[in-house]
């Protein structure tokens, strides 16, 4: 049994199931937060699983991270940690800090703090000569402007420090690269209240279809365990509404995106850790479009669970611990599984969800969670975060589980009154609901 820290966590996805997953290694925790109340459910009123399996819960502001190590330093002496590491994308490289700092191991690579900063992926994948997408890193308006008429429109405008695809935006012309320019400059601290870079980076548009590639790297080899495809809502705004695993490709197809994802993480020094990268199938061939050195949010490793028996969420426990993890099922890939979201496509005062009954005997659904909103008021859609509910479905024997769950999903109907008026905002209370 190890003893390992944690610190912060997602609040939904992953964040739910990795505290179970120790568990079921027969490890134990402790928890570390600036703010407990963050996962506090308000409408349920439930204990979010990060405190009900934790052996300890303790509150130190995790934002100073000099504060932090001086305080885990104490801990440690009493505590006997094993191991480190979080599921949140913006604790990974305070993780990393503190490993070092305590001499622990970490789920991470040593070069974690660079993958964790889109700008700086796109220069290493340019440096080492890989397809890349056109991109201009932008530091204020002059730059912003200047890039885009380098670049053309339309583009990609996007931070290079946030999660969750948030103001990641799609702009067809210089009004729309001001207003998106100054959503973001006006946004100087992330969704945990940490300081933000201000950096602009500008993409080239990428059409075609887009897929995830899901990898574990143990001492800088490198396997992968299969790939994701992926769902978007319409434009302005990115918003992932559906996954599948394994994706529907050839298998020639599957090869180069696999030995691609391989050369861009040997790229950018990914040499320990989980990675989840997402791939565009361009006409002009394959281009990232990011790397995340965590596993995939949205319920992937649920996903791959089903239909191989791999534990995405056990291999990122054991690297936490520095061992090497279990690749014996890897090739018993039966059948297909897919998660389809519920996003909102207007926005009111909800009065009934509608359709939830009708899915409860369907043999193919594995999972339906659909928040309770009747009451609360619905914004537009912009990111993640406005995730209203999700079904899992399972095809065993085939790759039909999209299929299954579009259309279970489909019989679901948020029911508005006419008006707008409320004291409640569904999305500021599912922020950070999707990762």
């Amino acid at each position: 049994m190890a003893h390992l820290l944690i610190i912060e966590n997602w609040v939904e996805g992953t964040g739910r199931l990795l505290p179970k997953a120790i568990r079921q290694l027969d490890h134990e925790y402790t928890f570390i937060t600036r703010n407990p109340e963050h996962y506090s459910d308000k409408i349920s009123q439930k204990i979010h699983p990060i405190f009900e399996n934790a052996k300890h819960v303790l509150t130190c502001e995790t934002n100073d991270i000099d504060g932090l190590i001086r305080f885990l330093k104490a801990q440690h002496q009493s505590l006997n940690f094993d191991g480190v590491l979080t599921i949140c994308d913006y604790y990974i490289d305070t993780v990393a800090k503190v490993a070092q700092s305590l001499n622990l191991p970490q789920a991470f690579s040593s070069n974690v703090s660079s993958e964790c900063q889109k700008h700086l992926v796109r220069e290493a994948i340019e440096k080492k000569g890989l397809p890349n997408p056109k991109y201009v890193v932008a530091r204020n308006w002059k730059e912003t402007l200047k890039g885009a008429v380098d670049i053309g429109f339309p583009l990609i405008i996007k931070p290079s420090d946030l999660a969750s695809s948030a103001f990641v935006t799609l702009v067809n012309n210089v009004d729309e690269l001001k207003q998106a320019f100054s959503n973001l400059e006006s946004f100087t601290h992330n969704f945990r209240e940490q300081t933000r870079e201000p950096i602009w980076l500008l993409e080239e548009y990428l059409t075609g279809e887009e897929v995830s590639v899901e990898a574990c790297t143990y001492q800088g080899v490198t396997t992968i365990i299969g790939i994701t495809d992926k769902s978007v809502t319409g434009f302005p705004y990115f918003i992932e509404d559906g996954h599948m695993f394994p994706a529907r490709l050839k298998p020639e197809m599957a090869e180069q995106i696999e030995s691609y994802v391989i050369e861009v993480l040997n790229a950018v020094g990914h040499d320990h850790g989980i990675s989840h990268t997402e791939v565009k199938l361009t006409p002009k061939g394959l281009r990232i479009i990011e790397i995340n050195p965590r596993p995939g949010g949205n319920y992937i490793a649920e996903l791959i669970q089903q239909v191989t028996h791999i534990d995405m969420l056990s291999m990122h426990i054991d690297l936490a611990l520095d061992k090497q993890p279990d690749f014996n099922q890897l090739k018993e890939i039966k059948g297909s599984a897919a998660i389809k979201f519920l996003v909102p496509k207007e926005t009111g005062l909800v009065k009934s969800i509608s359709g939830i009954e009708s899915l409860k005997n369907d043999p193919n659904i594995v999972r339906l969670d659909i928040k309770s909103l009747v009451g609360r008021q619905l914004e537009k859609p912009i990111d993640n975060a406005c995730y209203a509910g999700h079904v899992i479905a399972v095809d065993r024997a085939g790759n039909q589980a999209r299929e299954f769950a579009e259309k279970a999903l489909s019989r679901i109907k948020i029911n508005l009154v006419n008006t707008k008026q409320s004291n409640h905002s569904a999305h500021d209370e599912l922020l950070e609901g999707t990762e």
